[in-house]
């Protein structure tokens, strides 16, 4: 993930937001097209970082409402963030 990429906090967190109250409508936007994927191919530059539980039942890319590669999602079990986790970030 490269850095020179990266944005303000205060934008990250109004992207969630505004993500997670589309989901709540029932709006999901998430861009997973063809065009989406092959723009990936070259690299990844995602807003922000989750973590969250292993639970299969939590979707975060649904749940804000992101597309492919626009969040680094970590599972774990029990939302614990262990040197392995955070050797991912």
């Amino acid at each position: 993930m490269s850095h020179a990429s990266a944005i303000p906090a205060a934008e990250a967190f109004r992207r969630l937001s505004e993500g997670n109250e589309r989901f709540l409508k029932g709006q999901h936007t998430g861009d997973a097209s063809e065009a989406r994927r092959m723009e990936l191919v070259g690299g990844q530059h995602p807003y922000a970082i989750i973590v969250t539980c292993s639970d299969s039942r939590v979707v975060p890319e649904y749940i804000f409402s992101a597309g492919i590669g626009d969040l680094f999602v970590i599972r774990t079990a029990g939302n614990t963030v262990s040197d392995c986790s955070l050797g991912s970030i």
